[in-house]
């Protein structure tokens, strides 16, 4: 599956930090409630984050966490391999198979790679651009 739950959370909860001031640190139970996902499977997402650098935890009575790197540096690509591991590598090497199995493991194989091309190319900073976007018009459509 391309987009987990995981992702999807991680994704989600990356962006709520992104839309912040630079260094102002947000608490897991108000992303989790701006955002709407449970905030124990959030917390478990944010340590994986943390792990990989993507987040930074502050500590203290107005702690939380900030994002790791710069939105612009930070590729849909590397928050899936944070979360999920390399892509596992291709199965058919060295097995008798099937002419139609080969066919269709090369057809999926390249599938795979146009979709993790186009992730390595998406980052959170092209995400928000596009969530302000989609705020801008909201408001423009209100004030109509």
């Amino acid at each position: 599956m391309l987009f987990t739950a995981k992702l999807d959370y991680a994704l989600r909860a990356l962006l709520e930090l992104a839309l912040q001031p630079p260094g102002r640190p947000v608490q897991c139970r108000e992303i989790a409630r701006r955002q709407q996902i449970p905030e124990q499977y959030l917390n478990q997402v944010l340590v994986v984050l943390r792990q990989s650098g993507l987040v930074r935890s502050l500590r203290g009575a107005h702690g939380g966490y900030v994002l790791g790197k710069d939105a612009a540096r930070c590729t849909v690509a590397e928050v899936r391999r944070a979360l999920q591991g390399e892509a596992p590598p291709g199965t058919g090497a060295g097995i008798a198979r099937a002419p139609s199995a080969w066919v269709v493991q090369n057809l999926q194989e390249r599938i795979q790679g146009l979709v993790q091309n186009q992730l390595e190319q998406v980052t959170l900073a092209d995400l928000k651009q596009e969530l302000d976007r989609l705020d801008e018009s909201q408001s423009l459509m209100v004030g109509l």
